[in-house]
């Protein structure tokens, strides 16, 4: 429901993925089903979300480029700063343009790193990197970063801080009580003012580790480096595949 939504969100649609959003919730209070039919409806939920994440996909790169091989740096600079996490991509653009020149810096969190990997995104010169772990360090390296905290859609970990609550915005079908959340007008575009705004009144990150990630292998880029891939297993320069699956 995610992706898709996002997907909606770049204009990509699939009502076939809409739709069997309907089938799949009616069938929960329908007591006449039976294990196979249930079973059924568990692949065909696999199904569709291949479909989804493929409409996704179609969207991202079609808008964004597709994404390479890159280095992402996970140290700090010493601006104000504000820190993003989730999967929706257009809230990424929209505070880039918002906040380009103003002399705050945008890190990703968590699900938002792989937003460094697309063409589109590396003309701007304060997005300056990735900030901290995966989701569930979010209480300690929100206290780090110092600076506010932008969520689209993805996992909030309760802040124990009333202090972090207070620096936390929230938009799209994410939300936490106590926590401003931004919609969109009309035309989709959502004002990221507010939260510019209390950046440049916080301190710049607290650095808590250095150096780089080499991200960006998806399908495309692994696709175009097939051959050498290849010649590095025959070799044993390659000698494991890891496949990592969710955020």
């Amino acid at each position: 429901a995610a992706y898709g939504e996002h997907a909606w969100n770049l204009g990509k649609k699939n009502f076939d993925v809409l739709s069997f959003m309907y089938e799949a919730l009616a069938a929960t209070l329908d007591d006449s089903l039976t294990v196979d039919d249930l079973v059924q409806l568990t692949l065909k939920t696999g199904e569709i979300g291949v479909q989804a994440m493929a409409l996704l996909d179609e969207a991202n790169t079609s808008k964004y480029g597709h994404p390479e091989i890159t280095k992402v740096n996970i140290g700090v600079r010493n601006n104000p700063a504000i820190l993003i996490s989730g999967h929706d991509l257009t809230d990424l653009e929209q505070l880039l343009e918002q906040t380009q020149g103003t002399g705050v810096d945008v890190y990703t969190h968590s699900e938002m790193l792989p937003a460094h990997y697309y063409p589109k995104f590396k003309k701007y010169e304060h997005f300056a990197g990735n900030y901290g772990n995966a989701w569930w360090k979010q209480v300690e390296e929100f206290d780090s970063f110092n600076g506010p905290i932008l969520f689209t859609t993805n996992c909030i970990v309760p802040p124990r801080k009333e202090e972090i609550r207070n620096r936390i915005f929230t938009t799209g079908a994410t939300g936490y009580p106590g926590c401003k959340h931004i919609t969109a007008d009309e035309n989709g575009k959502k004002d990221f003012s507010e939260i510019i705004a209390l950046a440049k009144t916080l301190p710049s990150p607290t650095e808590i580790e250095t150096g780089i990630i080499v991200g960006g292998f998806a399908h495309n880029q692994v696709l175009s480096l097939a051959d050498q891939i290849v010649e590095a297993v025959k070799s044993g320069a390659i000698k494991k595949f890891f496949v990592m699956a969710g955020c």
